[in-house]
C-alpha cells in the first residue's frame, strides 16, 4: 500500500511517502515559513522525485490534533482536497501519537508536549515496549507543573524508572524539567525530538489495516482546548 502522509499540526511540515512499510521519501521543515506557502509544493516535490503521481497513492494519513489551530486547517483542508480530487480513503492519527512513535521499545514513560501556549504545554502519556505507542492516560492540555505531576505519578504506576520528553513544548520549560526529573529525565537526540511524517505514516498504515478510514465530511480537527475566539465568545467578549 503506497501512503502519503502529511502534517502540518505543529511549526513542523512534514510529508512522507511509504510502500508497504518502506519509506521511500521524506520532507521536514521547521522554519519560520507558513505551511501554506510550503506544504503542497513539499507534497509536489515527494511525488515528483519518487516518480509516483497522486492516482497512485493508495491512502493518505493525517494529523488530527491537537497543535497549532491553524497549521490543523490548513493539512486536514490540503488532505480533503487531494482526498477528494483522487477518491483516495485518509487516515486521522494523533499530533501525541505521532510524536511518541519516534521512541520504540523502550521501558520508560514516553510523554510528548507540544506548546499550547498561555503557559500551558498538550501533553500525552505512552507506554512505548510494544510495536505501537500504548496512551496510559487521557491526553490533555494543562500547566507544566500539572503535566510533570502526573507523569511522576502514571511513571510509579506503571513502574516507568526513566520518564521522556519531546516536543516543542518541551523547550520552554527546559530547566524547570530538568531541576524537577533530574536523573530521572531522558531527552532524546534533535533528530527524535519533533514530530515526523515516516511516523506518521505507519501509524496511518496500521489504521488503515484495521479499516479505520475517515469520513471525510465529518473530519474534524482535535483541538483539546477552546481557540482563543471561542474562549472570548463564551465569555461575551465577542
Amino acid at each position: 500500500m503506497l501512503i502519503l502522509a502529511i502534517d502540518s499540526a505543529t511549526p513542523v511540515a512534514g510529508v512522507a511517502l511509504m510502500d508497504d512499510g518502506r519509506l521511500i521519501k521524506e520532507e521536514f521543515s521547521n522554519y519560520k515559513k507558513t505551511h501554506s506557502e510550503t506544504l503542497m509544493l513539499m507534497v509536489d516535490r515527494v511525488l515528483n522525485e519518487s516518480e509516483r503521481t497522486l492516482d497512485q497513492v493508495d491512502a493518505l494519513a493525517v494529523t488530527t490534533g491537537p497543535g497549532s489551530f491553524t497549521g490543523l486547517r490548513i493539512g486536514l483542508a490540503a488532505v480533503k482536497g487531494l482526498s477528494m480530487a483522487a477518491g483516495i480513503p485518509v487516515a486521522g492519527v494523533s499530533t501525541l501519537d505521532t510524536l511518541a512513535h519516534n521512541i520504540w521499545a523502550g521501558d520508560a514513560l514516553v510523554c510528548p508536549l507540544l506548546d499550547a501556549r498561555k503557559q500551558e504545554v498538550y501533553c500525552g502519556f505512552y507506554d512505548v515496549a510494544g510495536k505501537l505507542p500504548l496512551p496510559l492516560l487521557e491526553a490533555r492540555a494543562c500547566a507544566p507543573e500539572e503535566f510533570l505531576a502526573d507523569a511522576v505519578e502514571v511513571a510509579a504506576k506503571y513502574g516507568k524508572n526513566r520518564i521522556i520528553l519531546l516536543g516543542d513544548g518541551y523547550y520552554p520549560y527546559t530547566e524547570f524539567f530538568a531541576e524537577k526529573l533530574g536523573q530521572q529525565l531522558l531527552i532524546p537526540p534533535p533528530h527524535l525530538m519533533l514530530p515526523r511524517a515516516s511516523a506518521l505514516g505507519d501509524l496511518g498504515a496500521d489504521k488503515l489495516a484495521k479499516g479505520q478510514v475517515e469520513d471525510i465530511m465529518q473530519l474534524r480537527p482535535s483541538y483539546i482546548r477552546l481557540s482563543e475566539a471561542e474562549y472570548r465568545l463564551g465569555k461575551g467578549e465577542l
